[in-house]
């Protein structure tokens, strides 16, 4: 007699529960270390986006107050590499008061592009907390002809004749969808060594377009490092406390405290969204702000972090000017 032999229906159970334990540990391994990879890859970028981006702009702000007038940095000498104020600065001054008034923009600009809200503010901005973003605005003389501002227009051997000043603007703007916000740089030019008829009125390009830098940003702070003027006595400040909210100016007044310094911080976010039951952070210090997400429970959640940057403006550290 033949017998056949094979697995019983208790082995055939055995086995197959063995090979799903198996596939389970597999899928489970294979599960954690795709999160793990998308965590990992979710850090790189964010932090490469947001020190590349500040980085980027810490070069052109080294050029800040380059050939400006004084080699000081502050709310009223003429060409200023920080740029607070305007001809629209004061209010009341006639045409010849005009002429000798001093500003950080030279009194014959004063078209539009003069308006007080085109230059270095604090909370005027989009963000997606509970505080507004700050605005900076800085200025350089042009002086190499191969070079490029931070829109990527070309600096001209013509533009450096011509005594130009480039102006650049650092603000958040939305990119695509609502809530998408980036910060952008909007550049500007002006140009000095004309004849007078030929002295411009308005700063050529300023808020006509601008280049994204950093996408993904969610608030942009802005801190000045100021020296008083007759002591050593240094600290940081907000925009609004070394400015305060108006960016006016008085005929009679003083300079205000020059400006050796200035700290950039973003509060980036990274690009693919992370599981629902990721519990993560809402409140966060930028610098020295403390700021808590605007967003909802039921928008999708991001890995977030600050990122910061220094910066000393070496062309406005003149020891022997007068302020």
């Amino acid at each position: 007699m033949n017998y056949s032999k094979g697995m019983t229906l208790v082995e055939l159970m055995l086995a197959l529960v063995i090979g799903l334990l198996i596939m389970a540990a597999a899928m489970q391994l294979f599960l954690t270390g795709s999160i793990n990879y998308g965590l990992q890859k979710n850090l790189a970028e964010l932090q490469d986006n947001g020190n590349f981006g500040l980085n980027f702009i810490l070069k052109d702000i080294k050029l800040a107050n380059l050939d400006a007038d004084l080699a000081v940095v502050n709310d009223r000498n003429q060409y200023s590499g920080v740029v607070f104020t305007t001809i629209k600065s004061y209010s009341g001054l006639t045409a010849d008061e005009k002429k000798v008034a001093t500003a950080n923009i030279p009194y014959f600009i004063s078209g539009d592009s003069a308006d007080l809200a085109n230059f270095t503010q604090a909370k005027v901005g989009l963000s997606n907390v509970n505080v507004k973003s700050d605005q900076l605005v800085i200025q350089y003389k042009a002086f190499d002809p191969n070079g490029f501002d931070c829109e990527g227009n070309p600096i001209s051997q013509d533009d450096i004749d011509k005594g130009t000043f480039i102006v650049q603007r650092y603000f958040l703007r939305q990119d695509g969808s609502a809530g998408n916000l980036a910060l952008a740089c909007d550049a500007g030019r002006y140009k000095t060594l004309v004849e007078t008829a030929a002295l411009p009125t308005n700063i050529s390009g300023l808020g006509e377009g601008s280049q994204i830098i950093m996408r993904r940003v969610d608030y942009f702070h802005v801190l000045l490092g100021v020296k008083q003027n007759n002591t050593d006595e240094f600290s940081y400040m907000t925009i609004d406390q070394y400015m305060g909210a108006t960016n006016s100016l008085t005929k009679a007044g003083t300079p205000r405290p020059r400006i050796m310094s200035i700290q950039l911080g973003a509060l980036v976010r990274g690009y693919d969204s992370i599981s629902e039951k990721d519990k993560l952070p809402s409140g966060f210090t930028v610098l020295d702000q403390a700021v808590t997400l605007s967003t909802s429970d039921s928008d999708p959640k991001y890995i977030r972090d600050v990122i910061s940057q220094t910066v000393a403006l070496r062309n406005g550290y003149g020891l022997m000017e007068d302020l």
